[in-house]
């Protein structure tokens, strides 16, 4: 590689990196909120607590968005995609009950029909949040 070409190459990268910045710099993210560990010996449905108390920081990122507006369309997206999951899951739940299926099934789909429920509450409590929130860089 030659000086002017190895030159180029690294303001294209600087360039580069620029351009990205400013763009996750106006840029919004959906912040899901994590949830504890699941807990078989809980009552119905309290399987997975929702931690929306924790920082932003420690909440995941589901993807980046160009606007508020998109970021909330999808966030409503995901949420109706998930609330359907949910029921379907719960229905098999309560059929595998009523059909006396074994204990085996039963913990099966009951742990599925749980995961279900809290992608649901995770997604009630998700915000779009702006890149640039100051709150996204707290370790607390």
């Amino acid at each position: 590689m030659t000086r002017f070409n190895l030159g180029a190459w690294l303001v294209s990268i600087i360039l580069l990196i620029m351009v990205t910045s400013l763009w996750a710099a106006e840029g919004w993210y959906l912040l899901v909120p994590p949830r504890s560990e699941y807990n078989e010996n809980t009552s119905y449905l309290s399987g997975y607590k929702i931690l929306d108390k924790k920082p932003l920081s420690q909440w995941g990122h589901q993807s980046a968005y160009d606007s508020a507006s998109e970021c909330e369309a999808v966030r409503n997206s995901l949420l109706m995609v998930e609330q359907n999951v949910y029921s379907k899951s719960s229905e098999a739940y309560q059929k595998a009950i009523g059909e006396g299926a074994d204990q085996a099934a039963l913990k099966t789909q009951r742990y599925i029909t749980e995961k279900n429920n809290a992608n649901v509450w995770a997604l009630m409590a998700s915000r779009c949040i702006r890149s640039d929130d100051p709150r996204l860089a707290l370790t607390n």
